[in-house]
């Protein structure tokens, strides 16, 4: 017994549109745990420059970022 090729097609195009949805669900978690990593790396970075304004508020002076380590 033969199947309807418009079955067969609509069958196909189940099958590709499934693995289309797979595929872009994986980017897309993917990507939610890029953006949290980022979010993380970005709140570490703003409690650092929070941290250097307080330091630097309280009288004391950053060595510049050029300036070598004693041990040079």
């Amino acid at each position: 017994m033969s199947q309807d090729p418009a079955i067969t097609e609509l069958q196909e195009q189940l099958a590709f549109q499934e693995q289309t949805i797979d595929n872009l669900n994986a980017s897309l978690s993917q990507q939610q745990l890029d953006m949290a990593r980022l979010q993380r790396s970005l709140e570490l970075l703003a409690q650092q420059v929070k941290n250097m304004r307080q330091h630097m508020s309280a009288g004391h002076t950053a060595p510049p970022a050029d300036e070598k380590p004693p041990h040079y």
